[in-house]
């Protein structure tokens, strides 16, 4: 757990955000935030990179949600 004010979270986001550790973020002496790292194999993490793959490949939108679909039956069977 790190703590961070707003001014110096803004300075060094970056910082903060690869050290893959929770954040605090403080006004005042106060915690106004807390900002956390996505687990590398959670479900948002899964989608933030299905979607990064989605927007280089050139398939239709069509066959986006068509190839999602096929997925989705593969998983859950139904």
């Amino acid at each position: 757990m790190k703590i961070a004010t707003v001014r110096d979270f803004k300075a060094h986001a970056t910082r903060y955000l690869h050290s893959r550790e929770d954040v605090y973020v403080t006004r005042h002496g106060k915690t106004i935030a807390i900002v956390s790292p996505v687990p590398e194999n959670s479900v948002q993490s899964a989608l933030v990179e299905m979607r990064r793959m989605l927007q280089k490949s050139r398939l239709s939108k069509k066959e986006m949600l068509r190839l999602l679909d096929e997925s989705r039956k593969e998983v859950y069977g139904r």
